[in-house]
């Protein structure tokens, strides 16, 4: 199979960006990497300059599983940090804001993994406000229901639940972008991001 040449176009945007050094260390000589490891998608976002040992130890080492997700919210923000070891406990619990998709269904989990996310902000550095911030994002709604008790099932409580459910997750899908932000953001407060 022939691999699709790259535009230079592309290559030269991606690598004036960069200051022409690897995304990660700051090396030169960069090679390009396709963040989801289809060489055809050429798209500038898609894209990482990596110094060739970045690129051979992060990215095709056979034993360590490649994080799309991870390399893409590093190429959207830049920030190193977000490829340490220390930031995959953040990571892995902010990953749920990926599979929320609109609808009526019980949102019981999603707010349990919201919680737990922000229960683990709150214990860094800095954690109070950034945790605070993540709540009104992420958090609860603030609503009460009102049942009606009588011989069968209430209707207009189950309208109350459904409508919930619904507005929870608008409000997960409206706000990841600004959690994960916040998620970055947060790093920079952090004794080990900089390490």
């Amino acid at each position: 199979m022939t691999r699709e040449t790259m535009p230079k176009k592309t290559k030269e945007a991606l690598l004036d960006e960069y200051d022409h050094r690897c995304a990660v260390c700051g090396g030169d000589r960069p090679h390009v990497h396709h963040i989801d490891e289809d060489a055809s998608h050429n798209e500038l976002m898609n894209l990482l300059p990596l110094c060739p040992n970045c690129h051979l130890r992060d990215q095709h080492n056979p034993t360590r599983k490649i994080e799309i997700l991870k390399l893409q919210l590093f190429r959207r923000y830049k920030d190193p940090a977000i490829l340490k070891p220390q930031f995959d406990p953040i990571y892995t619990r902010q990953l749920f804001l990926e599979t929320v998709l609109l609808g009526e269904q019980p949102v019981d989990e999603l707010e349990s993994q919201a919680g737990e996310l922000i229960e683990f902000v709150q214990a860094l550095e800095m954690g109070e406000f950034y945790g605070k911030r993540l709540t009104e994002l992420i958090g609860r709604l603030g609503r009460a229901f009102m049942m009606v008790l009588g011989d069968g099932p209430d209707p207009h409580y189950d309208e109350q639940v459904r409508n919930y459910n619904r507005d929870y997750r608008q409000k997960l899908i409206t706000n990841r972008e600004g959690a994960r932000a916040l998620l970055v953001e947060l790093l920079r407060y952090q004794g080990w991001a900089n390490a």
